[in-house]
C-alpha cells in the first residue's frame, strides 16, 4: 500500500519520465524519437518528458493512452491496477530487466 508521501513522489516529472521510458522499452521502441512518432508527439517534447525536464501535459498523455493502452493513472501516479494484463506483463518484465541490469 502506498503512503501519501510515496504517492506524491510518484508524481514528479522525473518519475513520470521514468515510466515513459519504461513504456517505450516495453513496447520495443529503441529511441524516444521512434516512440514520439508512434504516439504523435514531437521528439524534442518526448525527450523533455522522458528526462523529467517538463511534466507531460494532459493532452499529450491522452495521446499516449490512446495509442498504447496505458492509463493516465499509470502515467501520472504509477498505478498499475487499470492496465490490461498484457501491458501489465510487459511493463513488469521491463521493470525486472532494468532492476537486474541497473538501467
Amino acid at each position: 500500500m502506498q503512503t501519501p508521501a510515496m504517492a506524491e513522489e510518484a508524481r514528479t516529472p522525473k518519475d513520470i519520465g521514468r515510466r515513459l521510458v519504461l513504456l517505450r522499452h516495453a513496447l520495443n521502441d529503441p529511441t524516444s524519437a521512434a516512440f514520439a512518432e508512434r504516439v504523435g508527439i514531437t521528439p524534442q517534447s518526448m525527450n523533455n518528458y522522458e528526462r523529467g525536464v517538463r511534466r507531460i501535459e494532459l493532452d499529450k498523455a491522452l495521446q499516449i493512452v490512446t495509442r498504447t493502452g496505458v492509463t493516465l493513472d499509470w502515467i501520472y501516479r504509477g498505478e498499475k491496477s487499470g492496465l490490461s494484463t498484457h501491458l501489465f506483463s510487459l511493463l513488469l518484465e521491463q521493470e525486472t530487466t532494468e532492476e537486474r541490469t541497473g538501467s
